[in-house]
């Protein structure tokens, strides 16, 4: 082992960052880039897998060179990405054949539609259905896989086969089980599903270990080899730097969307309240251990939208903002941008802004934005009918002071912000620390995390049982609004 510091990977949906991760569990050094999306046509999302690996080689030099390290100085790598994004790339060529499809596109919506009224569990973020269209309709991708030359998979196992000079084909059954192709009892590509979507498992990574070296990077990449040591899902990464190890425990990463996470123990749990199982990790040793997890689709992604309309300069003034008046005065926001996620499952839902009046300002607007993601993390915290133990909070979102507190009163729960609200990257360092033996165990990873920022809730039962009920009449009418546009759309 040429070092003993880490450097983490996490490649988001908005944003890839570097971590640079001493053997004492403090970042050292840091580096981020902004990822570009286009939106083709209503619904859709892609992004360009050539960007993403360019910026990920940028901020991989900068983290080093922000902490006065070489590459002789870390012992491994981890990555973190963004799931059910699919990508198709050339085995040969290492160059991509398409446009990466985001996890949040649409297209396939009436496909997943039709999969489910026959009983298959499956929606459109999924990247099945993904791979499927591209198999359908893309010429370079059919073309690929008449000679052989195919690779269809999710972004970590983009970056690993890049890292490692296509070496290493592999991914985890966290984000295996995102593509709705892989299933954690079973541990291994479903044969049912694979031909339910004409795939076969050669186009597909191997399976393996999160915490596990699999291959190391060329020294021409960052000076010297290093070992790829980790490749887990944002969620799961961000909930292992949390400390989220023991069945029961949760937390909740605001980020792009907002992702709720509990952990189930070392099998997974039936669905429940929208929620699905999923696994967290698998490390080295074998041991496994799986959550439940409910997604609010958008989130962040809300912020981003009110800086593009103008009411926000900067997604850091949200609070600032929202701040310059002490409530919403009754403007209502239902943050369906892209359709609700649990505990509704409507794909067909759009956001509502209501409560208007001739004196609302942008502020009034902002607020009711804020509060609405607010009360969409409670609408799954509910759905997973969590314990009374604390709620524990990443990601860029959990910046927001106004954002937290609102969490805290409407959940009477206590509120637990991460330190290192960027978690995602500290977890991948962890889990590579752990497969290259700088940390020992992962309960020595838990000691690592820095102490946690508490919001305690101010709210008695009196004041937050109608404001939760207020806004399940609100989110109703937003359903009920989608359900009459369909309803008056002219047939195809």
């Amino acid at each position: 082992m040429s070092g003993e510091h880490l450097l983490a990977l996490d490649l988001g949906t908005t944003r890839v960052r570097a971590l640079v991760v001493a053997p004492d569990g403090v970042p050292r050094g840091r580096a981020y880039r902004p990822l570009r999306a286009r939106y083709p046509a209503a619904g859709r999302v892609e992004q360009d897998p050539a960007e993403m690996w360019a910026r990920s080689v940028e901020v991989l030099a900068e983290a080093l060179d922000a902490a006065g390290l070489t590459a002789r100085d870390v012992a491994a790598i981890g990555v973190a990405s963004q799931r059910a994004t699919a990508l198709a790339w050339d085995r040969v060529t290492r160059e991509p054949l398409a446009p990466a499809i985001g996890w949040q596109d649409r297209r396939t919506e009436r496909r997943a539609q039709e999969l489910a009224a026959r009983g298959v569990p499956i929606n459109a973020l999924a990247s099945a259905t993904k791979f499927e269209w591209w198999l359908r309709s893309d010429a370079n991708v059919q073309a690929a896989r008449a000679r052989g030359a195919l690779c269809l998979g999710t972004p970590d196992a983009w970056l690993g086969f890049k890292l490692t000079g296509g070496s290493a084909f592999v991914t985890d059954p966290g984000q295996a089980s995102c593509t709705g192709l892989f299933f954690g009892a079973q541990r291994t590509w479903d044969s049912r599903a694979l031909e339910l979507f004409g795939l076969d498992a050669s186009l597909l990574p191997r399976v393996t270990a999160t915490s596990a070296v699999e291959g190391e990077t060329g020294s021409d990449l960052l000076g010297a080899p290093i070992a790829v040591a980790a490749r887990a899902g944002d969620q799961q990464a961000a909930a292992f730097a949390q400390g989220v190890h023991r069945a029961g425990e949760a937390k909740l990463t605001l980020g792009t969307a907002a992702m709720l996470d509990l952990h189930t123990g070392a099998q997974p749990a039936p669905p429940v309240g929208g929620a699905w199982p999923l696994p967290l990790w698998r490390l080295a040793d074998g041991a496994e251990a799986f959550a439940l997890e409910a997604t609010v689709i958008t989130a962040g992604a809300v912020v981003e939208w009110l800086v593009e309309l103008g009411l926000l300069s900067e997604p850091a003034a949200l609070d600032r903002v929202a701040g310059q008046v002490a409530s919403s005065e009754g403007v209502a926001f239902v943050p369906a941008l892209q359709g609700l996620g649990a505990p509704y499952l409507d794909g067909a839902a759009r956001g509502l802004l209501g409560g208007l009046t001739r004196g609302s300002l942008a502020a009034h607007v902002v607020r009711a934005a804020l509060e609405g993601i607010a009360q969409r993390c409670v609408d799954v915290c509910e759905a997973l009918d969590l314990a009374d133990a604390p709620l524990k909070v990443d990601g860029g979102l959990a910046r927001s002071d106004l954002l937290l507190q609102r969490l805290a009163d409407l959940a009477g729960l206590e509120v637990l912000r991460a330190a290192e609200t960027e978690t995602t990257a500290l977890g991948a360092a962890f889990l590579a620390g752990l497969a290259s033996g700088v940390f020992p165990s992962p309960e020595t990873c838990r000691r690592r995390a820095p102490a946690p920022e508490r919001f305690e809730p101010s709210w008695d039962p009196q004041r937050r049982a109608p404001e939760r009920a207020r806004w399940k009449r609100i989110v109703a009418r937003a359903r009920a609004d989608a359900e009459g546009r369909a309803a008056s759309a002219p047939a195809d």
